[in-house]
């Protein structure tokens, strides 16, 4: 076996330090096909959570094989895990442009223009992945996310709802859907949204604290009274859960 064969095995299999060691060899060697040996000596260092050496060899592949949009794409991806947000835009409007079907890539650059502030392309970008897959529940989520940094609030209620409907534990959306909904003074609807999460078991500290804040404001003084005495058997003797009246 050949040693670029030879290293995507040894990557396969897991051994990561390994896997590089034979496909440096074969890079050395001038062997056949570098662009690849580049491209998993890249995966390798990814999965070694390494950023750097990962965007530097997914580069290198990228260069060698413009033509390869998972290259790009997990340049792209690389380059996001390091908060690298121009150079990550740069990759991932590229992989779109060789392949425009390329869905991961496509959410992937609604998250970085969302980390950038780019809050009206963020909902655009989105939107075009929803166009195409109108069943990708984190789509309508960050969508909604950055709706509501457009104070679209019930637009971005109705992207929370649809991901829900799609993913019925989807936490994250029930939590952003009470989050506007107190800031709307909609107390009563904001405790529904944490009952839900509640009832699946979740007894995050900050999610109790949270949900016992809304329900007094929601006046629900039985729920609230119930709550809190489970809530000073999870977490005794803490002032924060005590002080709350």
């Amino acid at each position: 076996m050949d040693k670029l064969h030879a290293g995507i095995d040894e990557y396969l299999s897991g051994d990561l330090h390994k896997a590089v060691t034979l496909l440096t060899e074969h890079i050395d060697e001038n062997g056949y096909d570098i662009a690849a040996a580049y491209y998993h000596i890249g995966l390798c260092y990814s999965d070694l959570n390494q950023m750097t050496p990962a965007c530097q060899n997914f580069a290198k592949a990228a260069e060698i094989a413009p033509d390869k949009s998972m290259y790009l794409y997990k340049l792209g991806l690389s380059y996001f895990r390091l908060m690298a947000l121009d150079k990550a835009a740069a990759a991932l409007k590229k992989t779109i442009d060789l392949n425009p079907d390329h869905q991961r890539s496509r959410f992937l650059l609604g998250q970085v223009y969302f980390q950038q502030g780019l809050m009206n392309e963020a909902e655009a970008t989105f939107s075009d992945v929803l166009a195409k897959s109108p069943d990708f529940a984190d789509a309508f989520y960050h969508r909604a996310l950055a709706r509501y940094q457009l104070s679209k609030d019930n637009e971005a209620l109705n992207d929370l709802h649809k991901s829900i409907e799609i993913n019925p534990d989807y936490n994250e959306a029930l939590l952003e859907a009470a989050k506007i909904n107190f800031e709307n003074s909609n107390f009563e609807q904001a405790a529904l949204d944490c009952k839900k999460i509640y009832e699946k078991g979740y007894r995050n500290f900050s999610f109790i604290k949270y949900y016992l804040t809304i329900l007094l404001k929601a006046c629900k003084k039985d729920e609230f009274e119930n709550l809190k005495a489970e809530a000073s058997i999870l977490f005794p003797n803490n002032m924060d859960i005590e002080n709350i009246q």
